[in-house]
């Protein structure tokens, strides 16, 4: 079926809509205390966790949500990093691992071939578990599993980042050494994906082209350049409704090919001949967003007749399987058009060491393809990904597998519709051939605290990854603090777990308990071990390390060293008469909960580390406060941005934050007591300026009691007490007058803690 942008291309007057051009928004500086043009951009909360920021990186780095799983986000310095927790409700329990090495050529200064530096400049990924990454230094890389595996392999594709001066003859298309800048891929066929290219030919005379295609996963390739301009083309979008449909953002204006790069087209009239950095299709309302280096964003509406986009994709249940197992595959036909697709056909080849169980919706077998007809694909809400059709498929593996065979492979799924001729082809779905007793133990570490003469739970899960139903004995080894184990609920004595399903899991209690003459900071790691009943030379262990508290307070020095003000607040403490362990979070970023909540009381200090530094320790501190534990927290810029706009922040430190400048980087020469509160009597204290430039913040309270006011008068420090007890300052208790002054104050705080 044609695109109903081929027609409209012939009647030129009625394409492009300009959107109102805006103004260009300018980056915040560190310190700048300017409204910026970014009206609520800085109310958003970063999402930092897991990644090196001093990584060798581009100035916009890469950023790739996957459509098909949006939990998952992909990202690029010099490497690849990639969140499976995208949605996590709270921006702190976001994190990211790293996924790959270094994948460029490794400079630290420009690029072999001219570019600024080596660093990642693009990602593509589409239809089941392949990843591609691009470079500015012109390598292209694919990962088969990039998706799904916590360690994925990379391969390096078409002779990419060779110079071509040794070309010599070649069958294939190699591919330039210029900057990769674009990465299409089918959403339903990861194999096949399309790249672009900046820079020009000349650069690269023996390898020219500007857009490439690979339906082999990047075995081979393809130039469709065609008669494109000789320009960088910086992005490139699929047209899931049209077969064979490509727009391109290039340098010189936007671009669209019908039949898959044989021809290509201007898009639209009115456009000016500009830099289109990006462009995005919104499928569901057929509208296309251009956004200019310069020229503002444009739009391209299409009001031809409603029709579907289909994207095909299969998984399997994620159980292990082996020989007389069955394997169930979910089939998802989705619609993410706006028009309804009628006698939709799929087709799915049976796996080779497998036959036919069952298949709902009227699936039957027929000369080795279960076939699915007559069925139709709705339309969808946006919001929930459009219109879907789910299908059912069991098969059962061969009683008799031969033991060279580790793998399952269900490929070559193919979905046909009324409303076009061309046929839509899917992902391979692999499953792996399980040992009949394999287990795990989940985490492999954990870190706790308890008091002496008392104890601290831990949660271990074991995992059957066997194929056969099976127990495990539970034994611990090393340490010197006694171990026992409880059932999930932390009351019933095991020694073992109970009979688990493959794939299935079960929570075992680990209690550890210092005895009373165990000193303070003493700790024990313990080996906890799952020993398969099946067969009992398999097993699975994880470490837990239990350190012994015997003092009421934690000090957590989170200033980053710069500059290192932790002994004002050991000094202030011990003068007072608190004793208390400390943990550096520089040294040692993790700071478990089940440590934390051995303290009666936290005093934690951030000095100027910046943004939003206690992002991702908000959760263990709702949990510690939760408990009834007591918080003394301190520091500049903890509000700063959308740092300050967190449940967190609205709920435990009762302030009420809008984002804006508004409260933001207030200087003060004095901190002011509130009568009445528990800095009465303290008058004006003036501000010793140890972390540097002034940057404290006003509070808006929800709760609580203002403790402290600037020299305007507005609240920059409160107390809270509940089921819980809070004192917040919004500035550096380092900067907090004497010596004198501090210990004061510091007793003022753990009276009002009832210590």
């Amino acid at each position: 079926m044609t695109s109903p942008l081929a027609t409209v291309a012939t009647r030129r007057s009625t394409l492009t809509t300009p959107t109102t051009s805006t103004a260009p928004i300018s980056r915040r500086r560190r310190r700048s205390t300017a409204s910026d043009s970014g009206g609520n951009f800085f109310q958003n909360k970063p999402i930092l966790s897991g990644i090196n920021v001093n990584d060798r990186a581009e100035f916009y780095v890469p950023l790739v949500l996957n459509q098909e799983n949006t939990n998952q986000l992909f990202t690029g310095t010099y490497r690849v990093y990639r969140t499976d927790n995208a949605k996590a409700e709270q921006a702190g329990d976001v994190h990211w691992s790293l996924i790959s090495s270094d994948l460029t050529s490794g400079c630290t200064g420009a690029a072999p071939n001219g570019a600024r530096n080596c660093t990642l400049t693009a990602i593509g990924l589409g239809g089941g578990t392949g990843v591609y990454v691009g470079t500015n230094d012109g390598l292209l890389w694919v990962s088969p599993n990039g998706q799904t595996s916590s360690s994925p392999t990379w391969t390096r594709l078409g002779h990419s980042g060779e110079n071509g001066s040794r070309d010599g003859h070649h069958n294939d298309v190699w591919l330039p050494q210029r900057p990769v800048s674009g990465i299409a891929v089918d959403r339903s066929d990861w194999r096949t994906a399309y790249v672009a290219y900046n820079g020009f030919d000349a650069a690269t005379p023996n390898r020219p082209g500007h857009v490439f295609k690979t339906t082999d996963g990047g075995k081979t390739f393809q130039n469709i350049t065609s008669n494109l301009p000789d320009t960088p083309v910086n992005w490139l979008v699929l047209d899931p409704a049209y077969a064979d449909t490509i727009y391109a953002a290039t340098d010189v204006g936007t671009f669209v090919t019908y039949d898959g790069g044989k021809n290509w087209f201007a898009l639209g009239t009115g456009f000016p001949i500009v830099g289109v950095d990006q462009i995005s299709l919104d499928t569901f309302h057929r509208v296309i967003a251009a956004g200019t280096h310069g020229r503002g964003a444009w739009t391209l509406n299409d009001s031809s007749a409603p029709a579907p986009a289909l994207w095909v994709s299969k998984t399997d249940a994620g159980v292990p399987v082996g020989p007389g197992s069955f394997v169930d595959y979910t089939l998802t036909v989705s619609n993410v058009g706006n028009g309804g697709a009628t006698n939709v056909r799929v087709s799915d080849p049976l796996p080779a060491n497998t036959t036919f169980a069952s298949a709902d919706n009227g699936g039957h077998l027929d000369n080795g393809l279960v076939n699915w007809t007559g069925l139709a694909v709705p339309t969808g809400a946006t919001a929930t990904g459009g219109g879907k059709l789910v299908l059912h498929l069991r098969v059962s593996i061969s009683p008799t597998l031969g033991s060279g065979v580790t793998s399952i492979v269900n490929d070559g799924i193919t979905v046909r519709y009324a409303q076009s001729t061309k046929t839509i082809s899917g992902s391979p779905t692999t499953t792996p051939i399980a040992p009949p007793f394999a287990v795990s133990i989940s985490p492999a570490s954990q870190t706790g605290g308890a008091r002496t003469g008392s104890s601290q739970t831990y949660t271990e899960t074991v995992k059957n990854l066997g194929y056969q139903t099976d127990h495990y004995n539970l034994s611990s080894s090393g340490g010197t603090f006694p171990v026992t184990f409880f059932d999930p609920t932390c009351t019933t004595a095991i020694t073992a777990t109970p009979n688990i399903a493959a794939g299935g899991s079960s929570n075992v209690c680990v209690r550890v308990t210092p005895p009373t003459s165990a000193t303070d900071g003493n700790s024990s790691t313990s080996t906890v071990t799952a020993t398969s009943a099946g067969s009992p030379t398999v097993n699975a262990s994880a470490s837990i390390t239990t350190i012994a508290v015997t003092v009421d307070t934690l000090l957590v020095d989170q200033d980053g060293n710069a500059p290192d003000t932790r002994s004002f607040y050991d000094s202030a403490l011990t003068s007072a008469g608190v004793a208390h362990d400390v943990w550096d979070l520089d040294a040692h970023p993790d700071l478990p909960v089940k440590y934390i909540e051995a303290f009666r009381h936290i005093v934690w200090f951030t000095g100027v580390s910046y943004p939003g530094p206690i992002l991702p320790y908000e959760r263990s501190l709702t949990e510690y406060l939760n408990q009834g534990g007591h918080l003394l927290l301190s520091g500049q810029d903890i509000l700063d941005q959308g740092a300050g706009t967190t449940d967190f922040v609205k709920n435990y430190l009762h302030v009420d934050w809008d984002g804006s400048e508004t409260q933001n980087d207030k200087a003060t020469a004095a901190f002011h007591g509130v009568p009445g509160s528990l800095t009465d009597g303290i008058g004006a204290v003036t501000r010793d300026p140890v972390l540097g430039a002034p940057f404290m913040d006003q509070l808006t309270l929800n709760g609580g009691d203002p403790i402290f006011t600037d020299d305007a008068g507005a609240t920059d420090g409160l107390s809270y007490a509940g089921t819980y007890k809070v004192v917040f300052l919004a500035f550096g208790f380092e900067e907090y007058g004497s010596a004198a002054q501090k210990t004061d104050f510091m007793t003022r705080v753990f009276t009002f803690f009832g210590a």
